[in-house]
């Protein structure tokens, strides 16, 4: 992919797993971040792709993605992301009450089952498109690599103006995947035909 194609940022839904009376007693929440299965989106976030050393050195999570916001309540706890299978899983920890008031309510609004989604925002390094004789569709947008950025609990999933923003970095990131290609292809028919060349003039010269 191009050096521009390395700045987008692409967001995924992600959805509560497990909310026990342990996880409850610790405030805690565990939430399935990605998985290898084929999105909305017709992309595939490969789980041995992602990167998580940054997000490990400020393991944050926000409300609303408001991590730049002057209110620090925002970011409502922390959390710890492990692979397990073919899924990435976040285990948030909520702040208490007394320190952070937005978090304790954004806290108890997951475990009544008010608040049920997250979303995971990733910085895409490396896609291609599927390949046929791998038995993979090739219409789908696979991430080869791909770092986590941030994760926040929010009210609903992607709006409609971040789905259309999702559509169109994706539609972007296709188009360099193909330009890759057919540069990359062209690239070999040169060498092909170099070599041709080289091989008609020893056949010449012979």
């Amino acid at each position: 992919m191009s050096k521009n194609s390395n700045q987008r940022i692409v967001t995924r839904d992600a959805y509560v797993r497990n909310v026990s009376e342990e996880m409850i007693a610790n405030r805690q929440v565990e939430f399935v971040i990605s998985s290898e299965a084929v999105d909305s989106y017709n992309t595939v976030f490969r789980i041995s792709g992602w990167d998580l050393n940054r997000y490990l050195k400020n393991p944050i999570v926000c409300y609303q993605h408001r991590s730049g916001s002057d209110d620090p309540d925002n970011i409502i706890g922390t959390s710890t992301v492990r692979v397990e299978g073919d899924k990435l899983i976040g285990v948030v920890t909520f702040e208490d009450a007394e320190t952070n008031p937005k978090a304790e309510k954004v806290f108890r609004k997951v475990v009544n089952g008010t608040l049920k989604m997250a979303s995971v925002g990733a910085r895409v390094h490396k896609a291609r498109l599927g390949d046929k004789e791998k038995g993979e569709d090739e219409n789908v947008l696979y991430f080869e690599r791909h770092e986590l950025f941030e994760w926040s609990v929010v009210t609903v999933g992607s709006n409609i103006d971040a789905h259309k923003r999702n559509q169109i970095t994706l539609e972007e990131m296709i188009e360099d995947v193909k330009k890759e290609v057919s540069s990359e292809a062209s690239s070999e028919e040169g060498q092909e035909l170099k070599r041709s060349v080289r091989e008609a003039q020893l056949i010449i010269n012979s």
